[in-house]
């Protein structure tokens, strides 16, 4: 991870520029918990998987808590796949309202595809908060889920500017919205099922923050 000094105006600057960027790289599961019934249980492992923010919108949950929901998503629709409801690796963390957009239409799978390689947001000029395809995954993905509506593009424009406003203006509240959130679960809590990735754990936020080592930024 780059080296940023919060303290500085100069690279709480450069950070806005960061908060709508795709990974480079396919997602990784660092999680596999299994054995729950339902799928509800999976939410604090979901969160902590995506680092509390939507995979596909890059909102995060410490942006306007009181009005963005997020919502645990299928890849594979249960509808046509029953049988993956309650399997981690099939499970998503999306905001609900590109839960409800998306419907029961496929989508890609993260972990496949970089989405950085499908996948631009513009953060200036005519087109900020735009959200330019890259190939056809992007394409796809782009009418999927809606990307470049009219609310969304406006969202987008306005919180690169709060974030902007911040980095100049309030520090505080800046390191608030460009870290982790402070409600981090303990998921060693919640060791009461069975986990295929055991090693997860000691990369969750809490186990980071706890250890010293979370960053205050992402």
């Amino acid at each position: 991870m780059e080296g940023y000094d919060l303290t500085k105006e100069s690279d709480r600057l450069a950070l806005v520029e960061r908060v709508f960027v795709y990974p480079a790289t396919p997602h990784t599961r660092k999680h596999g918990p299994r054995g729950y019934t339902t799928y509800e249980p999976y939410r604090d492992w979901l969160r902590d998987e995506f680092s509390y923010r939507c995979v596909f919108s890059l909102v995060r949950e410490t942006w306007d808590a009181w009005s963005v929901t997020f919502d645990i998503d299928h890849r594979e629709p249960r509808a046509s796949r029953p049988d993956l409801t309650c399997e981690y690796d099939n499970l998503l963390y999306v905001t609900h309202r590109l839960n409800l957009v998306r419907g029961k239409r496929p989508i890609p799978d993260p972990c496949k595809f970089a989405l950085g390689s499908c996948l631009k947001i513009h953060t200036r000029g005519d087109r900020i908060g735009f959200v330019e395809p890259l190939d056809e995954l992007g394409e796809e993905m782009e009418w999927v889920f809606n990307l470049n509506s009219g609310r969304a593009v406006e969202y987008r424009a306005r919180m690169l500017e709060i974030l902007r406003t911040l980095a100049v203006s309030d520090e505080k509240r800046f390191r608030l919205m460009i870290g982790y959130p402070s409600d981090l679960t303990d998921l060693h809590k919640k060791q009461n099922r069975e986990n295929t990735r055991v090693d997860g754990l000691k990369q969750s936020a809490h186990f980071l923050r706890k250890s010293g080592l979370l960053p205050d930024w992402y």
